[in-house]
């Protein structure tokens, strides 16, 4: 062995023994935070889906309404129709 492969072998045993033993405390907090971040994002997006499920719900029923109030336009449509046609042929 080469001295250059005893130095490599001491630099790779040192970064080793480093990521072993070093101080992950940092790490630790960062990842707290972070998960704390996208726990408050999720019970934002949880309120948004909510709001819009239920403006989706209100948004059906007046579509409905509508729907019904121009089936009803639509009957007396025909029937005014239907006497302006039998008032025409009548003369």
């Amino acid at each position: 062995m080469g001295l250059e492969s005893i130095i490599a072998l001491v630099i790779s045993g040192v970064a080793l023994i480093w990521t072993i033993f070093r101080d992950k405390s940092g790490d630790n907090d960062e990842l707290i935070n972070r998960i704390s971040m996208l726990e408050g994002k999720v019970s934002n997006q949880a309120s948004d889906i909510d709001r819009l499920e239920r403006g989706q719900d209100e948004l059906e029923k007046s579509m409905a309404s509508l729907q019904e109030q121009i089936h009803k336009l639509d009957i007396k449509i025909e029937r005014i129709l239907t006497i302006l046609e039998e008032n025409k042929k009548g003369q």
